[in-house]
């Protein structure tokens, strides 16, 4: 038995992946079960020690009552998983995981206890992963972490890859050999899609049409709305078991806002790149390939914080609209939607 482990990295169209291949397991490989088709929870659950479980992104701002029952959750999904492995095994089926925090540098002594789980298993573990260019992937990254509320400040330092802290432990644990990497450039992707390019990569074949792009980046004027709360206002709320799900549905109202998209100047980005230039360099030898970003004049860059709070403020009427068609569209009950307008008055009255 093949064991799969595609490792992101993060923005190189993962989520698409795993949709897909969640969504179509067949008889040439079995899909590992979770409570949804990316398994960097499962991964970061599984392959921590529980405290450090406890303070994982996705489960942290699920509340207490949440993070008391992580023990238990661990030993059920260890189960769980373990189940999967002998099915795959027993029907001579491939098992595939994808977890981009895989390739996150924190997460170095998980991916050992993974990797030697998956060695008890298995005949041959191959680790997949994609690469992309720096600005780009900055510009991406800086957009996720505004939505998760990791960051409320543009640090601009802070977003650059750290590429050889991803992706040498993986050639360390796994050896090199086993661990495939690519640019994630559409040129160099099979049919230009991620997807079917991953599916090349492991003998399945995919159905293009079927392939949807998922996790879709904001516009610049949503970027500059978001940036603004975390920055000034609430933040993101948790605490909660659904406090994730909300946050989603906060996004998606503000996905709607805007058409430009993100940019970084050469003043603000440049000093980042040339600060960087050996593990630019680092990461293109193990390429065999340049990761140089191409110019594209369709970002409308930014200097500053300054700008995206401007942006935000021009976009106040926008926001204006999002916030009626919220109330407007909410499936909560007719009372209970009148008093959350009426303290929502109230709070702008006050």
């Amino acid at each position: 038995m093949r064991v799969i482990i595609h490792v992101g990295m993060h923005k190189t169209g993962s989520s698409s992946i795993q949709n897909y291949f969640s969504q179509h397991a067949g008889d040439g490989f079995k899909y590992a079960s979770w409570r949804g088709p990316n398994h960097s929870g499962l991964f970061a659950l599984l392959f921590q020690e529980l405290e450090e479980a406890k303070a994982y992104h996705g489960f942290n701002v699920r509340g207490q009552e949440f993070l008391d029952r992580l023990g238990e959750m661990q030993k059920l999904w260890r189960r769980r998983l373990e189940a999967d492995l002998a099915e795959a095994k027993a029907g001579g089926k491939d098992f595939i995981l994808s977890a981009e925090d895989i390739s996150a540098p924190p997460f170095e002594k998980a991916t050992i206890a993974m990797r030697d789980l998956f060695e008890q298993w298995a005949d041959e573990i191959v680790v997949i992963g994609y690469v992309r260019p720096p600005l780009s992937y900055a510009r991406s990254a800086f957009q996720q972490r505004l939505k998760g509320g990791s960051v409320d400040r543009l640090k601009i330092f802070g977003l650059w890859p750290a590429y050889r802290k991803r992706f040498e432990k993986l050639d360390t644990t796994f050896g090199r050999d086993r661990v495939h990497l690519k640019k994630f450039d559409p040129d160099a992707l099979v049919g230009g899609n991620v997807v079917a390019d991953f599916g090349h990569q492991i003998g399945v074949d995919v159905d293009a049409s079927k392939a949807e792009r998922a996790n879709e980046t904001l516009s610049l004027e949503a970027t500059a709305l978001l940036f603004l709360q975390r920055l000034k206002g609430d933040g993101y709320v948790g605490g909660f078991p659904k406090a994730p799900a909300a946050n989603d549905k906060f996004i998606a109202a503000l996905g709607r806002i805007g058409t430009r998209q993100l940019g970084f100047s050469d003043a603000l980005w440049g000093p980042v790149l040339q600060h960087n230039d050996e593990d630019m360099k680092w990461m293109e030898a193990r390429l065999g390939t340049d990761l140089a970003d191409r110019p594209d004049a369709r970002y409308t860059a930014i200097d500053s914080e300054d700008d995206l709070i401007a942006i935000a403020v021009e976009n106040y009427p926008a926001l204006e609209e999002a916030l009626i068609a919220c109330i407007r569209s909410s499936d909560t009950p007719a009372q209970e939607r009148t008093v959350r307008a009426l303290d929502s008055l109230r709070r702008h009255c006050y």
